[in-house]
């Protein structure tokens, strides 16, 4: 399956405009009044798009439920097929690292993101749909890419764990979606978790050139690294496909392997369930036997 270049994380260095800018008298009192109400909407949240949008909320139960029952007819007849048209970075598999153990439990896998971000808006739908074939998600909530980053419906993971006796997830959401030009490292968005300091160790040894070619400037988010066995920078998928669509159907969508929204989600749910099997030995049998995720390791050429 051929892969374009890893999708990156744009970084841009511009800042919300300057309170003084709103008081030009030459503009008049009007103008004035309503320059300043469509920022504080924009920044704080108040109006209909950034409200409805990049507030970060519990997600429903109903929800959490589709997104955790893909049938599995779905992921057999999808394998890892992602869309040409779509594709993204190509996830790494890496040999001959000591497992990954965090939160004392191996194996376990990395998340590192931002709210703000398009490339992990698209990422999380395939990291919980893979990841609920192992265990049981607890604290997902829902949110989009900031408001000058596409507004891609997604999750967040801010608040999210996942209950499982295969796996252990550990998550990072660096930055918010919420415009912050006094946050620095967040692209204009506020800063919002730190990696622990086991976190941090790792990302030191494996989010870098040793192990990520090409990746000169820096990892791009999202970064996940399954059990030191398969490392991803950039999504693996491209956002555009989820353009104007709402979580409902995004997830709605989850039953139709015609459809290129299933296909890229479910495609690299199969990739990346292979390589949580790889790390897991196997384990669940029911998952990892599968026809989607053998095509999955087929596709990552597992060794």
């Amino acid at each position: 399956m051929s892969r374009t270049s890893p999708a990156r994380t744009p970084r841009r260095s511009t800042s919300l405009p300057s309170p003084t800018l709103l008081a030009w008298s030459a503009v008049g009192l009007v103008v004035v009044i309503v320059a300043t109400l469509v920022i504080v909407r924009l920044v704080v949240g108040d109006g209909p798009v950034a409200s409805s949008a990049q507030a970060v909320r519990p997600a429903s139960p109903a929800l959490v439920h589709e997104v955790s029952s893909v049938p599995p007819t779905v992921f057999d007849e999808v394998g890892a097929a992602v869309p040409s048209a779509f594709a993204g970075s190509a996830p790494i598999v890496v040999t001959g690292q000591p497992p990954l153990a965090l939160g004392g439990r191996s194996p376990s896998v990395l998340y590192l993101g931002a709210e703000y971000c398009p490339y992990c808006a698209a990422e999380r739908w395939a990291m919980v749909v893979a990841l609920s074939r192992f265990g049981t998600w607890h604290g997902l909530e829902t949110t989009a890419s900031g408001l000058l980053d596409g507004d891609y419906r997604t999750f967040s993971f801010r608040h999210a764990t996942l209950e499982s006796p295969y796996v252990h997830l550990a998550t990072i959401e660096a930055c918010t979606n919420r415009p912050d030009s006094t946050a620095r490292g967040c692209s204009g968005y506020g800063v919002l978790q730190t990696p622990t300091a086991a976190e941090q160790r790792t990302l030191a040894r494996y989010a870098g050139t040793a192990f990520v070619p090409g990746d000169r400037g820096g990892i791009a988010f999202p970064y996940v690294d399954i059990d030191n066995r398969v490392l991803l920078s950039g999504s693996t998928y491209q956002p555009v496909v989820l353009t104007n669509l709402t979580q409902a159907q995004i997830a709605g969508a989850l039953t139709d392997p015609t459809d290129p929204v299933t296909q890229s989600i479910v495609g690299t749910a199969n990739e990346l369930s292979a390589g949580i099997c790889a790390a897991t030995g196997g384990m669940p049998s029911s998952v990892c036997t599968s026809r989607g995720v053998e095509a999955g390791a087929r596709a990552l050429k597992l060794p």
